[in-house]
Order: structure tokens, then C-alpha cells, then sequence
């Protein structure tokens, strides 16, 4: 019987890593945050209802949604940010579910799911891996790979749900405090286990 793991984690922790490690192990992961690109597009139901819930200008030159400048425009504001959860939170959920019911004969599949917490889907989930590093190393982590600041990446680490929180509820913890060999054998251990676990 196919069980289901949430992979979540703050910013910067390397969830995204462990994804690639669990896909190239032969396990079926989805991607969250790269199937909810399709639901800013034109063609899409929620396309016009984030254009008419936050304005035009959030579009770039070619009519489609700028994720950055809609990004920009919920940074830091909770109603705006909740606004835009409720209007694309259902799709990607829905998207997910027919992920699982298109491979319910494999023994684990995984979802990576950044807001996991917060968008409270614990109840989608057999187990809830969490994905945790030293927050001098996420920060370390966004200001090279992805050109922040210190403040800005100081920032975005803040306006998270804080790790402690996550790991109270989690199933399973991998801190990706090492080397990326060090998370492999993590990934490993955790994998093994979870298939013991299950198939017992």
C-alpha cells in the first residue's frame, strides 16, 4: 500500500536537495512549488483571479504573472499573502492528489511542500519529514545562491515559520548542517527506515 511523505522545511534548509537525492533513488517526488508555476499562467483558472484580487501591475510585458513583483507585494503583508494562499492553495493540493492516485503502486511517494505547515495539510500525509539547518547556514545559503543580502536574506529566514515549530511536528528530521555527502547517508538512513517501517 502506497504511503505518502510530506517533505517540508524552512528556506534555505535544502528541501529541495533532498528532493533531487529521493528522485534520483527511483522515488516519485512532487513538486509543489514547480507545479504552482502552472497556475499563474494564462491559461489557467487562477490566472484571472490573482490578476482581479491584486491589479495589472504585477503582470510583466507580455501579459503573464511576474512572480517577483507579485512576491514583492506580499512580502510582509499576512492579508495579502493570504489572499493569494487561498486562490492557488487548492489547485496545487488538487494537483498533488492526482500525483498520488497516478502512482499508488509504489511503496513511497514523496511531495515536496514548502508551506506544509502553514497551509495545514499534515492530514494529506502518513509521515512529515522535515528538512533543518543552522540559520547562519540558510542565510549563508541565500546570499549565494540566490544574490540576497544579509537583510534581505535575514528577512525572508524570519518571515518563515520557525524551525523549531516544524520539527516538533515532523515525523522525521534531517538537519543539512554537513557536507552533501553527509545528506545522502541521511537521505538513505531515512528512506531505508521509512520502507522498513511501512513494510512491516
Amino acid at each position: 500500500m502506497m504511503k505518502k511523505i510530506g517533505v517540508t522545511g524552512t528556506i534555505a534548509s535544502g528541501k529541495t536537495t533532498v528532493s533531487i537525492l529521493l528522485r534520483r533513488m527511483g522515488y516519485r517526488v512532487f513538486d509543489c512549488d514547480g507545479y504552482s508555476r502552472m497556475v499563474y499562467r494564462k491559461n489557467d483558472p487562477c490566472f484571472e483571479q490573482i490578476v482581479n484580487a491584486f491589479g495589472t501591475d504585477i503582470l510583466d510585458e507580455f501579459g503573464e504573472i511576474d512572480r517577483k513583483k507579485l512576491a514583492a507585494v506580499i512580502f510582509n503583508d499576512e492579508e495579502k499573502r493570504q489572499k493569494l494562499n487561498d486562490i492557488t492553495h487548492p489547485a496545487i493540493v488538487a494537483g498533488m492528489e492526482r500525483f498520488f492516485e497516478n502512482h499508488t503502486d509504489e511503496p513511497l511517494v514523496f511531495a515536496e511542500v514548502p508551506l506544509l505547515f502553514e497551509a495545514h495539510l499534515e492530514s494529506h500525509f502518513d509521515a512529515i519529514l522535515v528538512v533543518a539547518c543552522d540559520r547562519e547556514k540558510a542565510v549563508a545559503r541565500m546570499m549565494e545562491d540566490r544574490d540576497y543580502t544579509r537583510e534581505e536574506a535575514e528577512a525572508r529566514y524570519e518571515s518563515q515559520m520557525h524551525p523549531d515549530r516544524q520539527i516538533e511536528q515532523a515525523t522525521i528530521v534531517i538537519m543539512n548542517d554537513g557536507t552533501i555527502q553527509d545528506l545522502y547517508k541521511r537521505v538513505v538512513e531515512v528512506v531505508t527506515a521509512l520502507e522498513e517501517q511501512y513494510a512491516s
